[in-house]
C-alpha cells in the first residue's frame, strides 16, 4: 500500500498511463471564435499524424485516434458537450454518445474520440459550451489550513472512465470536526459533469485522514482526474 501526504492547497492530479506512448495528433480543422463574457473559446479537431499498425479480428490495418480540443481563453469555467460522428469505408455511420467536459478558465481541454481504422471519416457532430456559474471557494480564516494523507488519487480513477477517456476537475467540500481524523459531511461542491468521477473524488476524500489546527472548520479541495496516455487498442469503428 502506498501512503502519500498532501498539503493544502495543492492541486491533486491523477495521471494514469494505460499503455504505449500515444502518437502525436495534428490539427485537421479549427472552428470560429465563440464569445463568452470576458473572452472567447474555440475548438480544434485533431487526428493522429502518423497512423500506427494495428489489427482487428479480421485483418491488419492502420489506426488513428481523433479528438477535439477546446481552448478556453476566457475567465469563465465552461461546461461543454461534444459528440463525434464516424463513417466507415463501407458507408456505415456511427454516432457516439455526447461526452461532457468542464474546462477551467484560460485552459485547454481535449475530448477524446474513438480509435478507428485510418479510412474512417470523422466529424464533430455536436459541440456546445456555455459559461458555468462561478463556484466560490470556501474561505477559511487566515492561518487555517489542513493536511491529509492516505492512498493516492490514481487508485480511485474509475476503470470505466479510463476506458472512455473521461477526465475532469471535481471540487469536494468537507468538515473537519476534530484536529485529527477522517472528514465528515463530504459533498460535491462543483461537479465534473461525470457522475463516476464525482463519486470517485468523494470516496477519495472520505478515505483520507486529516489534521488541522482549526477543528470545526469546513474546507474544500479540487481534485483533477487526468489521463496521460491511452492504450492503443484495436479500432472500434
Amino acid at each position: 500500500m502506498r501512503f502519500t501526504r498532501w498539503c493544502a492547497p495543492l492541486l491533486m492530479v491523477a495521471a494514469v498511463a494505460t499503455g504505449h506512448d500515444r502518437p502525436a495528433l495534428v490539427t485537421v480543422s479549427t472552428s470560429e471564435d465563440h464569445a463568452v463574457e470576458g473572452g472567447r473559446w474555440y475548438s480544434l479537431l485533431k487526428r493522429t499524424g502518423n497512423p500506427w499498425s494495428c489489427a482487428s479480428k479480421q485483418e491488419a490495418m492502420q489506426c488513428v485516434e481523433h479528438a477535439v480540443v477546446v481552448d478556453n481563453q476566457s475567465p469563465q469555467t465552461l461546461e461543454c458537450v461534444a459528440g463525434f460522428a464516424y463513417q466507415t469505408a463501407d458507408g456505415t455511420r456511427v454516432n457516439d454518445p455526447d461526452m461532457p467536459a468542464v474546462i477551467l478558465p484560460r485552459t485547454s481541454h481535449e475530448i477524446r474520440g474513438r480509435i478507428t481504422a485510418e479510412a474512417t471519416k470523422v466529424d464533430v457532430d455536436r459541440l456546445d459550451c456555455r459559461a458555468r456559474a462561478p463556484y466560490q471557494r470556501i474561505k477559511a480564516p487566515e492561518g487555517c489550513k489542513f493536511e491529509m494523507s492516505g492512498n493516492p488519487l490514481e487508485g480511485y480513477y474509475p476503470p470505466a472512465a479510463v476506458r472512455l477517456a473521461l477526465e475532469g476537475p471535481v471540487t469536494v467540500s468537507f468538515l473537519l470536526e476534530h484536529r485529527s481524523g477522517p472528514p465528515s459531511e463530504v459533498a460535491i461542491a462543483d461537479s465534473s459533469l461525470v457522475p463516476m468521477l464525482d463519486e470517485a473524488a468523494k470516496r477519495f476524500v472520505n478515505e483520507q485522514r486529516f489534521s488541522t489546527g482549526c477543528a470545526g472548520q469546513r474546507f474544500d479541495v479540487r481534485v483533477r482526474f487526468t489521463l496521460r496516455d491511452r492504450y492503443l487498442e484495436s479500432p472500434t469503428g
